[in-house]
């Protein structure tokens, strides 16, 4: 009996130590958002629907931390956290390598670089130049600045805490937008209704994974870090917003009270939206997407989860990922504007194999290296992260907009009993598909700036990683 009751007290206690060191944690929130009239992912903002916000968790334990920021933004330019995370690693001795930046992909925020001011540059009417618009109000700089406070007040705010993981799955809440059609072919969103759709080309991931921070001397609620795949281009319009993340935070604000922060790190959702295309389904909206997510954190939380018992580490690792090719006659029509299809496409495919040209061209002057052979392609050094809070729970961040098969093979083969996966950190590289994608074709494919099996070797660089850390 006494040995009974021993271990029915160890079960209850907040596990929070390992080898004495006690769990810290730290959070912060920051207002980003740009006055109105600044660059919008579609043209200029008209107004602001709600706030945008960098939300920042730091976890710290003995000589260990690694830390956080999820923006609301389209994307994380490699410059802008390359200039954060050594700002931070600075100021607070995290190492620049665990410091993980990342983007909720919001298509209602602000085209602050000029790789996100081109995506619909042909919608816009203005004087001057490109720069003078982005640089109004120096919004880029104090981008910097904010995303970096944000990290250093977590930073410098850390408690010791405790966190409980929860784990739920939310069926139609998500849909594979590339069907294979009766054609054979693959089409990205193909219509709802469409008599001609087969099936859908890959899965959805449909887990949601949640982390409830708790202050550990009164339990209190600090954060909740919620982890799910589905592309967040469901609000439309050029006033500024958050998207469905921000209905998400609101929602728990709402029912959960107190002084938290609402952190969504967005799930690998390259392939993955809103729009359910079968006889009958509906495109869910803003509202929806949002109010579902909290209902089911709220449900989560009424259940007992037993505190993890931290356990923290961190890699990182560069993987070399081919590029794709192009050629000098290719680069020459990409900066024609009045140069015709060359492969026939239409409307947003015409603009966007153009633009991806462009894009490679600048990508080999500044970021990707040569082939040492000329039948070898050029490669593009992209950061795969590895977070471990304890023996069971995990991060992995990836840059781009990743496929979501690629994401269940890490979930898949982790050896954490939970992994949460984390696209769009520290660099812009666009589309992730699979290998098997790219012969299918498809919006996705044709926007990619990687070659085929780059995606692969970012999925086998996070695996090993992760075994290592456990």
């Amino acid at each position: 009996m006494k040995y009974l009751l021993t271990f029915l007290f160890l079960l209850f206690i907040p596990l929070t130590k390992i080898n004495g060191q006690p769990l810290l944690a730290g959070v912060s929130q920051v207002n980003i958002t740009p006055p109105v009239g600044y660059p919008h992912y579609r043209d200029f903002g008209t107004a602001v629907h709600d706030s945008l916000y960098v939300k920042a968790i730091v976890f710290r334990q003995g000589e260990t931390a690694w830390a956080i920021a999820v923006c609301d933004l389209l994307w994380i330019e490699r410059k802008l956290s390359s200039e954060v995370r050594m700002a931070v690693a600075e100021k607070t001795g995290i190492p620049f390598d665990h410091i993980l930046i990342t983007a909720t992909h919001t298509h209602t925020g602000p085209a602050y670089h000029s790789n996100i001011f081109e995506l619909n540059n042909h919608l816009r009417k203005f004087e001057g130049t490109e720069q003078e618009a982005i640089s109004r109000d120096q919004y880029p700089e104090k981008l910097v600045q904010n995303i970096s406070e944000a990290l250093v007040k977590a930073y410098e705010s850390a408690v010791p805490a405790i966190v409980r993981p929860y784990e739920d799955t939310l069926i139609n809440l998500s849909f594979n937008r590339r069907y294979v059609m009766q054609d054979g072919k693959v089409r990205t969103n193909p219509g709802r209704g469409n008599r001609e759709i087969v099936k859908p080309a890959g899965p959805v991931d449909p887990v949601l994974n949640i982390l409830r921070v708790e202050r550990l001397d009164n339990q209190s609620l600090m954060a909740v870090i919620s982890n799910f795949a589905v592309h967040s281009d469901t609000f439309g319009g050029t006033q500024f917003s958050a998207d469905y993340p921000g209905v998400l935070a609101a929602r728990l604000k709402e029912t959960l009270g107190g002084n938290f922060v609402s952190i969504f790190l967005m799930g690998a959702s390259g392939d993955i939206n809103h729009i359910d295309v079968r006889p009958n389904g509906i495109k869910l909206t803003t509202d929806v997407i949002g109010t579902r997510l909290a209902d089911k954190v709220v449900q989560q939380f009424r259940k007992n989860s037993g505190a993890l018992l931290p356990s923290l580490g961190a890699r990182s690792e560069f993987v070399y990922a081919p590029l794709q090719a192009y050629s000098e006659e290719e680069l020459q029509w990409a900066k024609d504007p009045d140069a015709p299809a060359k492969y026939g496409e239409t409307g947003l495919f015409k603009l966007r194999r153009p633009m991806k040209i462009r894009s490679l061209e600048r990508i080999r002057a500044t970021e990707a290296v040569p082939p040492t052979i000329d039948t070898e392609p050029w490669v593009l050094p992209v950061e795969v992260q590895v977070f471990k809070l304890s023996e069971q729970v995990a991060v992995v961040g990836l840059p781009g907009e990743i496929f979501a098969e690629l994401g269940l093979q890490i979930k898949q083969q982790s050896p954490f009993k939970t992994t949460l996966v984390v696209e769009l950190t520290n660099s812009h590289i666009a589309y992730v598909p699979t290998q098997k994608a790219f012969p299918q074709g498809g919006y996705e494919t044709l926007n990619s700036r990687l070659a085929p099996g780059g995606g692969e070797r970012m999925v086998q660089s996070a695996l090993q990683q992760l075994q290592k850390l456990k």
